[in-house]
C-alpha cells in the first residue's frame, strides 16, 4: 500500500493566522492586525515529494466525475478548469493552509495607506505559450474581463480602476478590500491573454500554465492538452494530458482497475480502502473547504416559503448516519454552513435543526401539512397535494445517494419527495436561475482562502448591482449589513466573529440544509507522480505530473 493522506490541511489556527497577517502579506494601515485565538486543531501534512519523473511524450490519463461546459473562464465557473487542466495560473497561489503566495506575481501585493489600491509588482521571466511576455498590461486586460464578465467577480469587490505600467499592476477598489492577496489567487482571476479570444469557449485561453488547450468537446465534456513547449517554470516531464469526464462513479472507479485511466479524481467511497490495500495504488486525500448544501428554494409560490416546512425538512435529515453508512466516514457530518474544518464556530453555534423526526412531526401537524385525503402522504395546508422534488446530480458521489436518503427518511413522516437527476451544469443552470424546490449542491465555501465570499455569493441578498448566485429568495438585511461590515474589516479575530454571526443568521433561518463536508481524493497509479489532492482543490496537475518509469 501507498498512502499519502493529507487530512489535516484545512486547521483552524494555521488558517486564521494566515489570513492577512501571514505569508508577509501587508499589515494595514491602522496598524499590526492581531493574532487570532483559535486553538490549532492538529499538525498540517503534506503529500511526500514525488519522485523525480524524466521528460517523456506519453499521455497521461485522467478520469474526472466533472468538467467544464465550455472552456471560457467567464462562463460559470469554467475557471476552475483553466487551472486544473494546468492552462492558466495566477498572481497568487494557496499553500496547503490555504494561504496565499506570490505565483505570476514577484511578490506579496503591498496596500496603500488608504486601503484602496494594491499594488503588485510581475514577474519578469513570466511568458504565454505563445512566447509572447507577461506585462502589466496582459494582466490589467485580463482581470479587467474577468472582473467584467465573471458572475462571481463583481460579488469580490466593487471596482474603480485597474491601472498597468511596465511590469506592475496597481488595483483600486471603491471601498478597502482586506482579502485582496486571496482573492487574486481565487481562480476566477486566472490570467490568460485576452489578444485573440477567437472561438474562446470551444478552443481555449492561452495562458502561462504548463499545458495548452489542444480539444474540447461540449458534448462528452472531455478535454485534451498538451505540454507547453515555452513554458517559463522549466521542463513540463509529459506530452499531455486527456482528461475524461465520468459522471458515474463506479464506471471511474472500474475504468482506473482495468488500466483506461492513470489517475482518477473524487473516487467511489466505497472503492478507497480496496485501492489503498493495493500496492499498485496511491490514494491521496486532503480535507476540503467544501460543503454540501441542500438549497431550499424560499420564492414566491414555492413551497418552502413557508419557514416551517424548511425546518421539519431540515430536521428529518439524519447527517450523521449519512456520513457514516453511506460515506464510509469520508465526510463530515454537516452543522454549519462553513466546513467543520474552518475556525468558524462548527462545535459551537446553535443548531435549532438538529436531527429530530419527532420535533419535524410536530412542526408538520401544527402547520397544517397533513393527510387530508387518505394517500398516506401529507398535503399543503389548504388540501392540494404536497409534491417536493429533490434536483440533484451525477457529477459527485454523494449527491445521488443524499437524494435517496431523503427520500427514505421523508416516507417515514409522510412528506413526498421525488427525485430529479441532472448532470452537474444543468443542475447548476437551475439552481442560479432559481427553479428548484430542494436542490443539492457541493460549493467550495473557501475558494478564497478566506471564506467571506462564499457565504457571501449565495446567502447576501440579490440585487442588479452587486449580483451573486442567490436566487433562493433568502434575505435577511441583518445579513447584509454584516457582510457589509466584514467586507472592510482588516482585524481578524473580528473577521472570525463577523462570520460565526453570519452563520448563526443562516442557520437560524433554516436557508439551507448544511449535510456534510467531503474529503477530497485522487487515486492513481503507483507510477503516477505530481498528481495532487489539494486542500482548495484547484491543483490538480503540474509540470512535475508524470510517470516514474
Amino acid at each position: 500500500m501507498k498512502s499519502k493522506k493529507t487530512l489535516a490541511l484545512l486547521l483552524a489556527a494555521l488558517l486564521a493566522l494566515s489570513m492577512l497577517a501571514g505569508c508577509n502579506s501587508p499589515t494595514p494601515s491602522g496598524g499590526e492586525t492581531p493574532k487570532p485565538t483559535a486553538a490549532p486543531a492538529g499538525d498540517p501534512t503534506e503529500a511526500p515529494a514525488p519522485a523525480p519523473a524524466g521528460k517523456s511524450d506519453r499521455i497521461m490519463q485522467i478520469g474526472t466525475s466533472q468538467s467544464c461546459s465550455t472552456l471560457d473562464p467567464v462562463n460559470g465557473y469554467d475557471y476552475w478548469y483553466t487551472i486544473r487542466y494546468g492552462v492558466g495560473e495566477k498572481l497568487m497561489k494557496f499553500g496547503v493552509d490555504m494561504s496565499p503566495s506570490p505565483w505570476l506575481a514577484a511578490e506579496m501585493p503591498a496596500v496603500s495607506a488608504d486601503n484602496l489600491t494594491w499594488t503588485v509588482k510581475l514577474r519578469d521571466d513570466v511568458t504565454f505559450s505563445t512566447g509572447e511576455k507577461l506585462t502589466g498590461e496582459k494582466v490589467k486586460a485580463a482581470l479587467e474581463r474577468q472582473y467584467a464578465e465573471s458572475g462571481p467577480a463583481k460579488g469580490y469587490f466593487a471596482l474603480k480602476e485597474i491601472k498597468a505600467e511596465g511590469q506592475t499592476v496597481s488595483i483600486t477598489t471603491e471601498s478597502p478590500v482586506p482579502i485582496m492577496p486571496y482573492l487574486l489567487a481565487d481562480p476566477v482571476f486566472v490570467i490568460y491573454d485576452t489578444a485573440d479570444l477567437t472561438d474562446v469557449a470551444d478552443k481555449g485561453p492561452i495562458g502561462t500554465g504548463p499545458f495548452v488547450f489542444k480539444s474540447f468537446d461540449s458534448v462528452t465534456r472531455n478535454c485534451s492538452v498538451l505540454r507547453n513547449e515555452n513554458y517559463w517554470g522549466g521542463q513540463v516531464n509529459i506530452g499531455g494530458i486527456d482528461f475524461t469526464m465520468l459522471a458515474d462513479a463506479s464506471t471511474l472507479s472500474m475504468s482506473l482497475q482495468n488500466g483506461e485511466l492513470d489517475a482518477a479524481y473524487s473516487v467511489n467511497v466505497e472503492d478507497i480502502s480496496r485501492f489503498d490495500s493495493d500496492p499498485n495504488y496511491t490514494v491521496l486525500t486532503s480535507p476540503s473547504g467544501r460543503t454540501t448544501f441542500g438549497f431550499l428554494n424560499q420564492n414566491e409560490g414555492r413551497v418552502f416559503r413557508d419557514e416551517k416546512l424548511r425546518q421539519a425538512v431540515t430536521r428529518i435529515a439524519d447527517r450523521v448516519t449519512y456520513c457514516h453508512a453511506l460515506f464510509y466516514d469520508q465526510f463530515v457530518p454537516g452543522i454549519t454552513p462553513l466546513t467543520s474544518s474552518l475556525p468558524y464556530g462548527y462545535n459551537e453555534l446553535k443548531d435549532i435543526n438538529a436531527y429530530d423526526v419527532e420535533g419535524a412531526v410536530k412542526l408538520l401537524d401544527e402547520a397544517g401539512y397533513v393527510d387530508q385525503d387518505g394517500d398516506g402522504w401529507r398535503d399543503m395546508p389548504d388540501g392540494s397535494p404536497l409534491d417536493i422534488t429533490i434536483t440533484t446530480y451525477t457529477g459527485r458521489i454523494e449527491m445521488p445517494l443524499l437524494a435517496q436518503a431523503m427520500q427514505n427518511d421523508g416516507k417515514k413522516v409522510g412528506l413526498r419527495f421525488s427525485i430529479d437527476t441532472k448532470d452537474s451544469a444543468t443542475a447548476w443552470s437551475l439552481l442560479t436561475a432559481g427553479e428548484y424546490d430542494l436542490l443539492l449542491m457541493s460549493i467550495s465555501m473557501a475558494s478564497s482562502g478566506d471564506p467571506e465570499n462564499g457565504p457571501k455569493s449565495y446567502f447576501r441578498s440579490y440585487s442588479e448591482e452587486t449580483p451573486n448566485y442567490n436566487r433562493s429568495g433568502y434575505s435577511n438585511l441583518a445579513v447584509d449589513e454584516l457582510f457589509t461590515e466584514l467586507n472592510g474589516t482588516f482585524d481578524i479575530n473580528k473577521r472570525v466573529q463577523l462570520i460565526k454571526e453570519i452563520e448563526q443568521h443562516l442557520m437560524d433561518d433554516s436557508c439551507a440544509i448544511y449535510f456534510c463536508y467531503p474529503l477530497m481524493n485522487f487515486v492513481t497509479k503507483s507510477e503516477v507522480t505530481g498528481v495532487t489532492s489539494h486542500t482548495s482543490d484547484y491543483y490538480w496537475v503540474s509540470k512535475d505530473t508524470g510517470f516514474i518509469n
